[in-house]
């Protein structure tokens, strides 16, 4: 009996075959399109809709019998005027407008409070119970949670909703994307990167699809929401667990058993009698906290990633919060966003391939910190400028490269944890990221008093993220390390962390 390394087998049977292919859709539709409608729910369901006067005190006030200006609102009665036409959403149902306003922002805040609450922890759990479980759990808690708050007529409840949905998919997350990366092969990660993180954007596109053509927001929901059962069930039963973590935890059985239903979908023989190396399975159960005490490298790693994953975000959602001089219809405005970053990561595959992780990630926080440091010695636009200028183009690029890096980290950092500690190393980034996105908003907010200190923040945070990918180690066509000791062992330029392999041949 031959023993094979786990990535001969995958090289073998195909590094994107036909299995591969079929994950990457199911992580792309069930996790990342998912996040890319859930993120931006209550803001396409929360578009102030058309209202009319009811009195003539009203029509004298406005001078026009159908506006849309919120402001007119709180100057009159609430008898003086109510909603028109057909669309209903969260406004019109709870009636948030003048002192209620606020709570629309609740919504958004009480969902990205959780998310990093799910991600830490579940990030954890998955490394002890399994990435499959949890990610099979998720999928059917995410639609039934977010179904029920399609029915609810009290926004407390809904509320209540938002954080649960918050904590599962932050949860859904960190079990989901390792337990599809550890199914391929080093050379075809950045491929499958790449298509998966569009699915963010084709979220975002579908939202705004969905909300514009269906006028009840309650149909929008359950529209948005109804397919992830099937990708739930999909995953259940044709996606098996993780091998590496099979492995990880002495399965080895069951870890050739998954290569076979691999070899089997990619429609190649395996060797009638083979053993897949023991590496992984002699690998001890590992903490996560190990990462900051094994050794002073991988304190450093890890440290920097998670301050690189919480500078992408504050870059991105900074950008992305900031940019409220965009005029027109939002459900276009915000269709565009998402199909632009379908743009962005579609061209990251090739310059990721050409540049490598690390000098794709430094060249990327260098233009970031180009596009702001230019924009700090740029006058600010009149408030009734709606004009193309420079500083309009520079915020462009800005954000653009900003979500590019975004993508790049999760593929980034999946390769850097190893195999042992991966799903909890994921979920501590997450949480940075995400405590990011709460801090942006406040952040913005010093743009009102001067209107350059924000992109002074954004300067000093990129040129820190620079320093800190410089401390990384190069990830590009290197297997995965399946140890904290491994992973230590990536200092080294010429690291190795395979050493006996027999090659697999057809014969």
């Amino acid at each position: 009996m031959k023993t094979y390394d786990l990535e001969d087998l995958y090289s073998y049977m195909g590094l994107f075959g036909n299995f591969q292919v079929f994950a990457v859709v199911m992580y792309t539709i069930g996790e990342r399109f998912t996040a890319g409608m859930l993120d931006f729910q209550v803001h396409i369901l929360s578009v102030l809709p058309q209202w009319q006067c009811l009195s003539s005190n009203c029509a004298a006030l406005t001078a026009n019998n159908t506006i849309f200006n919120q402001s007119t609102l709180c100057e009159m009665d609430r008898g003086e005027w109510d909603w028109s036409g057909s669309r209903s959403n969260l406004v019109t149902q709870y009636d948030l407008v003048c002192t209620n306003t606020y709570k629309i922002s609740l919504g958004s805040t009480l969902f990205f409070t959780s998310y990093p609450l799910g991600s830490l922890c579940i990030g954890i759990l998955s490394d002890y119970i399994g990435r499959k479980r949890l990610s099979v759990l998720f999928l059917f808690v995410l639609p039934t949670v977010n179904c029920v708050s399609a029915l609810l007529s009290n926004y407390s409840a809904f509320l209540a909703c938002r954080l649960v949905e918050g904590f599962a998919i932050g949860g859904l997350t960190v079990a989901f994307y390792p337990l599809i990366i550890e199914f391929i092969g080093a050379g075809a990660r950045n491929l499958s990167n790449a298509v998966s993180q569009c699915g963010y954007g084709l979220g975002m596109a579908y939202l705004c699809f969905v909300g514009y053509y269906i006028t009840n927001w309650r149909a929008v929901i359950i529209t948005s929401s109804s397919h992830i059962f099937l990708i739930g069930l999909i995953v259940a039963t044709q996606i098996p667990e993780s091998p590496r973590y099979l492995l990880k935890n002495k399965e080895v059985t069951k870890a050739k058993q998954v290569m076979r239903v691999m070899a089997r979908w990619n429609k190649v023989e395996l060797p009638q009698d083979f053993s897949i190396s023991d590496a992984e399975s002699d690998t001890e159960k590992e903490q996560v906290w190990t990462l900051l005490t094994y050794s002073r490298y991988t304190l450093i790693a890890t440290l920097a990633q998670i301050f690189i994953w919480f500078t992408s975000a504050l870059y991105f959602f900074v950008l992305s919060f900031n940019m409220n001089d965009m005029m027109g219809n939002p459900y276009i405005n915000l269709a565009s966003t998402g199909l632009m970053e379908i743009i962005i990561n579609m061209l990251s595959y090739f310059v990721i391939d050409k540049l490598g992780r690390k000098w794709c990630l430094l060249s990327s926080f260098g233009t970031c910190g180009a596009a702001v440091g230019i924009c700090m010695f740029l006058p600010q636009a009149p408030i009734h400028y709606r004009h193309f200028n420079i500083k309009t183009f520079m915020v462009i690029v800005g954000r653009a490269v900003g979500g590019f890096i975004y993508s790049l980290v999760y593929l980034y950092s999946a390769e850097i944890f190893p195999t042992t500690v991966r799903a909890s190393g994921l979920g501590m980034c997450v949480f940075a990221a995400q405590i990011s996105s709460l801090i942006a908003p406040f952040v913005i907010v010093i743009h009102e008093s001067n209107t350059s200190i924000i992109y002074l923040v954004l300067l000093v945070v990129c040129i820190l993220a620079f320093g800190a990918t410089w401390l990384l180690p190069e990830t590009k066509d290197r297997p995965l390390p399946r140890s904290i000791s491994e992973m230590d062992a990536m200092r080294h330029r010429d690291y190795a962390i395979f050493s006996e392999r027999t090659p697999l041949t057809t014969t």
